[in-house]
């Protein structure tokens, strides 16, 4: 298992846990005293809690000295890059996973430190 898994794993039971399912029985279902389904659920007649489905998003690999594996998967088709535009890739992905616009700005400003300056090895 992966992060990414594990990840998708982890939203899947919010979401169930969120619509009242009880995980009790041996195929979760809406206990009969669960709030009221929204009316998109009541359509699907999501009674019954549709099984955890895995959705590979692609494998990205840091390798070192600005070198990185990529493989992206986009409508079955993969897209495999190493080397420069792997890191560019793996950097770009790695950016736009930060939560905040801040962050994304204290881990741009951090690369640049470290691309300038090296780094800091005086507490090792």
């Amino acid at each position: 298992a992966t992060a990414q898994v594990a990840s998708q794993q982890g939203g899947y039971l919010a979401r169930m846990l969120s619509k009242g399912y009880d995980w009790d029985q041996l195929v979760p279902s809406r206990p009969p005293n669960a709030p009221p389904p929204s009316l998109l659920d009541s359509v699907r007649g999501a009674d019954v809690a549709k099984p955890f489905q895995f959705l590979s998003l692609g494998i990205l690999a840091y390798t070192g000295a600005g070198q990185a594996l990529a493989q992206v998967e986009v409508d079955k088709t993969k897209i495999e890059q190493s080397g420069t535009v792997g890191w560019l890739a793996w950097r770009s992905v790695y950016l736009a996973k930060q939560v905040s616009a801040r962050n994304q700005l204290m881990v741009l400003f951090d690369w640049l430190k470290t691309s300038l300056f090296g780094r800091d090895l005086t507490r090792f």
